[in-house]
């Protein structure tokens, strides 16, 4: 609408009740959408049916395929089925803020839908390209890309915005509360005590159980509950027979608030005062629950989004609110929700708070930096954010874990 001056006719194919979405695909020119929209889920599900819609004389598509590097893997089966259907449009545009995020062959796949007729990356180029990365030579496989690819696409950076700056401030250093201290301790040493016994495992089991261990650690550092949940493919007792320890971590809530959230309370109350919106991130659902429920008794607008937020059309959808009408009325001045609690999983991406929200705080961090830096960005984009700096706060847990997750976040970005 901003940009061609009208509604666009749209059709989410997305979810929903599959005959009914499939029967959405049969169309002529005069019934024929300006726009579709679906999911890469639904799309490897209906490429038969997109294939069908690509086809219809006299109707030309483009197709636009946005957060690209999710087909990016070789022989997936997302990446199969937009490689199937990109065939049958009139044009074709990717975008992804990360082309690239494991290694040169992830460009394969996107040059392959952009062109597939005629690929600019030769079978000839792509072996050799996993030939040199293979054998740490970067220099020549980037040479070998960049000769097949630099006319064709076109990178947007940061700097080249002309945006407010992003304001990382210096980490919020809170002491654990005594019970959260006593478990995290606990926890700790156990974990050293049972890694001596490791040498004596097979890797994948070692795998497994460092993935856990680290799990447990940072379930910690977000809120004590989280230790009655389970982990897939991780039961290593490391607290179940110490019932002083499990009382703790059963009882928790009747026993204290997490010192995070105390901080949490403070920082927000200033910011309320001043009139901003606040966007606060966490990766664990009890801990967003958690501190949804804290403001709400508090008085406070407040609403949450993760997985199970449910989507606008879709068949799935009760009185809970609706993932758009959460964000609409988040972005609203006059709606009375000035706070957003969300994950990145479910939120880093394809979402715009900038207009009206410039403050972040991390409550707890997870070790995917790419979800990380898709959620930088959902308050520091262009439309909004060129007067404007954004601000970052990350909540720490001093003498903890918590300082080493960030630094290799930094390291990774």
């Amino acid at each position: 609408k901003e940009v061609l001056g009208s509604e666009p006719i749209y059709e989410i194919l997305a979810g929903g009740d599959v005959e009914d979405r499939h029967s959405k695909y049969l169309t002529n020119l005069n019934s024929v959408c300006d726009l579709y929209l679906t999911s890469f889920q639904t799309l490897h599900r209906d490429w038969d049916q997109v294939k069908v819609l690509f086809s219809h004389q006299g109707i030309r598509f483009y197709l636009v395929i946005d957060e690209a590097h999710y087909i990016k893997q070789l022989d997936g089966s997302w990446a199969s089925a937009a490689l199937e259907v990109a065939k049958y449009a009139e044009r074709r545009c990717i975008l992804t803020g990360t082309p690239f995020p494991k290694g040169y062959s992830d460009a394969f796949n996107l040059f392959d839908v952009l062109w597939p007729q005629t690929p600019p990356i030769s079978t000839e180029d792509k072996s050799a390209i996993i030939y040199f990365s293979k054998k740490k030579e970067l220099n020549k496989a980037s040479e070998l890309l960049k000769g097949s690819i630099a006319p064709l696409f076109y990178r947007v950076r940061k700097s080249d915005l002309g945006l407010a700056p992003q304001i990382f401030n210096e980490p919020v250093m809170v002491q654990m509360n005594e019970h959260e201290k006593t478990v995290y301790n606990a926890i700790l040493d156990k974990i050293r005590h049972v890694s001596q016994d490791d040498y004596f495992r097979d890797l994948d089991l070692i795998l497994r159980l460092r993935r856990g261990r680290m799990m447990r650690l940072r379930q910690c550092l977000s809120y004590t509950k989280l230790l009655t949940t389970a982990i897939e493919g991780y039961n290593e007792e490391l607290y179940e027979d110490d019932k002083s320890l499990a009382r703790i971590i059963c009882d928790y809530d009747e026993m204290e608030k997490p010192g995070k959230l105390e901080k949490l309370i403070e920082i927000i109350d200033e910011f309320q005062g001043k009139g901003e919106k606040v966007v606060i991130w966490s990766n664990f659902i009890k801990t967003l629950e958690m501190i949804k429920n804290t403001f709400v008794n508090a008085g406070y607008g407040v609403h949450l989004i993760y997985g199970a937020t449910p989507l606008e059309k879709s068949n799935n959808i009760s009185d809970e609110i609706t993932r758009e009408q959460a964000i609409r009325e988040f972005k609203s001045l006059n709606s009375g929700i000035n706070i957003l609690v969300a994950n990145p999983a479910a939120c880093a991406e394809s979402i715009s708070l900038h207009k009206t929200c410039s403050v972040a705080i991390y409550y707890d961090l997870s070790y995917n930096c790419a979800q990380y830096l898709q959620s930088i960005d959902r308050i520091h984009r262009v439309g909004g954010s060129e007067e404007k700096p954004s601000y970052y706060y990350f909540l720490q847990y001093e003498n903890t874990i918590d300082i080493d997750v960030l630094l290799i976040f930094k390291r990774k970005e």
